[in-house]
């Protein structure tokens, strides 16, 4: 007996001793953990490897020969009679093409970082807007919890007028009432679980199941620029759009280049069959006769890629324009609301609550009144809580949207 009472007590100790996540320690747990940036930070690393070996020549190849090896006669076969000769080759691309590949390998590995922190960004406001949803849910179930006391209560007072001869009709509307509460409980217990869930994506089913806490971040927008561009020249998909268009140049260039000749170079010695040592020097160069047919439709196709590399840096420029213009809109009316539903609905909402309160104990109201003023007061309290919450995120996606991070 006295062992499991230390047991127990070892157990309170350790989930009252529990860590509580904040926001900047699930953004610290996003980092290390999601799968995205653990793909993306390879890819990163991948293009970086590249860059060491662009531009390089071509390996030089090493040939062995036996010219006039007799098929016939005396000699037949032996290769004493024949020319044998060793030799070393080397091509040499011209400038131009070895200068245009270590430009699409250094655009390439620029692209492939500004990527990461895109997936770095997306992770972070990701688990930032599950860390929110899940914290507000909570806030909306300590609403429930005070209902429920005074649910509670009611039955209470109900039971005991009814062993003093009252009508039912009172307990009858509190009973109501806890089911209407359980109903809420049970939509908010899902709504929580689908944050956890959400949020154990980004930072694992462990850290997920810990308890919110910590106080809510502020969110400080970017000011207004004239320049609407200069909003979202932080925002790391915009740099990999500019990465690719220096890669769909330097492609261009390479396409150019291959109308200018590569040449190649070859030393062999030889050994005739007189015993005599040679040596042999052959100079090769590439003809780029027929362009029109060969280069011009390479030409052409980088041509195009390079225009559509332009178009899609120009068409996210827009997408982020309407983004931020759109999340501004839909925060003007949300900030409207929660502001008229706090210092008008409420204080309403709570003086018809205590009327009807003060009508059932003078016996001039029923309790159908009392359980439609709360539950119309529930009703605005966790509508003030949503209103807040939907804010919160649209906060925090224009803070990620105009580079706040």
């Amino acid at each position: 007996m006295f062992s499991y009472a230390l047991r127990s007590i070892a157990l309170l100790l350790c989930a009252a001793s529990a860590q509580a996540l904040t926001l900047d320690e699930a953004l610290t747990a996003a980092q290390n953990y999601a799968p995205d940036l653990v793909a993306s930070r390879s890819g990163a690393a991948t293009a970086q490897s590249l860059t060491l070996s662009a531009g390089a020549l071509p390996d030089p190849k090493l040939s062995f020969a036996i010219d006039n090896l007799p098929l016939e006669g005396e000699d037949q076969y032996r290769i004493g009679k024949s020319m044998r000769s060793i030799g070393l080759m080397q091509e040499f691309p011209n400038a131009g093409k070895r200068a245009a590949e270590r430009q699409i390998a250094t655009a390439a590995w620029q692209a492939s970082s500004a990527q990461y922190r895109f997936a770095q960004l997306n992770v972070q406001r990701a688990t930032s807007l599950a860390w929110l949803s899940l914290y507000y849910a909570q806030e909306k179930i300590q609403i429930l919890d005070t209902q429920l006391i005074e649910n509670q209560n009611s039955l209470s007072l109900s039971r005991a007028a009814i062993a003093g001869g009252g009508t039912v009709d009172n307990a009858l509307a509190a009973q109501l009432e806890t089911q209407q509460l359980a109903d809420a409980r049970d939509d908010l217990n899902s709504e929580i679980q689908q944050a956890r869930a959400l949020l154990a994506r980004w930072i694992g089913p462990d850290r997920a199941a810990e308890p919110i806490s910590g106080s809510l971040p502020v969110w400080q927008r970017e000011p207004t620029s004239k320049d609407q561009s200069d909003q979202f020249s932080q925002q790391p998909d915009l740099h990999a759009a500019s990465s690719q268009i220096s890669t769909a140049r330097a492609e261009l260039a390479l396409m150019e280049a291959g109308k200018h000749p590569d040449w190649g170079l070859e030393l062999a010695l030889q050994r005739s069959d007189m015993g005599q040592n040679q040596a042999m020097v052959k100079v090769s160069f590439d003809l780029p006769f027929f362009t029109a047919s060969r280069q011009d439709p390479k030409i052409a196709a980088a041509t195009a890629n390079l225009q559509r590399a332009e178009a899609e840096k120009t068409a996210r420029s827009a997408g982020y324009r309407q983004q931020y213009a759109e999340l501004n809109a839909q925060g003007n009316a949300l900030t409207n609301q929660l502001q008229r539903l706090k210092q008008q609905t409420l204080p309403l909402i709570q003086k018809q609550t205590e009327l009807a309160l003060a009508g059932l104990q003078s016996g001039k109201a029923n309790s159908n009144a009392v359980l439609e003023a709360r539950k119309t007061k529930r009703v605005a309290q966790l509508r003030a809580l949503d209103l807040t919450s939907r804010l919160a995120a649209i906060q925090a996606q224009i803070f990620f949207l105009t580079g706040g991070h």
